[in-house]
């Protein structure tokens, strides 16, 4: 941790401190899946910390798209008690019944997420919608998948797992795993073979 990072650390302890208690003291298998997180942010967002609490002290302060996860991923007064120490990023709306470890949220401006599922490893760019159209259901989304800046997912489908959106895409029908789609309506413009961000053990 540089020099500025360490000072806006020491003139922040007053909220880091209690917010750290707070997911430290929630229910193991929640505090485990935000510790998880955590270090997965610290790697894609190239915080590079090693010390656990230099590393939340750095996400809450640097990225509000992080506070704003963390919230959703603490739930009932554990989120309330956060949002009053962290105010989360006001145009980043999270609606999810279900959302799997480690998703990454890169920038995360005017971006809304109301998938019925997201599977684990995903990472989604600003300006994405992901949400409802005349369905009533909401999109399913696989492990690993990539949905890119101002794409749209809309409706009752399902990507597959490993799949790419491409930027500003307009996905509205089912696309299989490890395709990557592009334009307006999508299509299949080609395969996820290299970029993969989920791996089958």
């Amino acid at each position: 941790m540089n020099k500025k990072a360490r000072i806006l650390q020491f003139l922040n302890l007053y909220r880091l401190l209690p917010g750290y208690f707070i997911v430290c003291t929630m229910p193991r298998q929640r505090k485990e899946l935000i510790f998880d997180e955590m270090m997965h942010w610290n790697k894609c967002a190239k915080v590079n910390e090693k010390r656990k609490f230099n590393i939340f002290s750095c996400l809450m302060l640097r990225l509000k798209e992080y506070r704003t996860l963390i919230e959703y991923r603490a739930g009932g007064g554990y989120r309330l008690l956060l949002k009053l120490l962290f105010p989360p990023l006001d145009s980043l709306f999270i609606a999810c019944q279900k959302i799997g470890p480690r998703l990454f949220i890169q920038h995360g401006f005017s971006t809304y997420i109301a998938a019925r599922s997201i599977g684990s490893d995903c990472w989604i760019n600003q300006q994405v919608t992901i949400g409802y159209t005349f369905d009533p259901d909401p999109p399913v989304i696989g492990n690993g998948v990539r949905i890119s800046a101002g794409a749209k997912v809309v409706g009752d489908i399902t990507l597959g797992d490993n799949v790419i959106v491409a930027a500003n895409a307009a996905v509205v029908k089912d696309v299989p795993e490890n395709a990557i789609v592009g334009g307006v309506p999508a299509r299949v413009i080609g395969e996820n073979k290299e970029h993969r961000l989920f791996k089958i053990i």
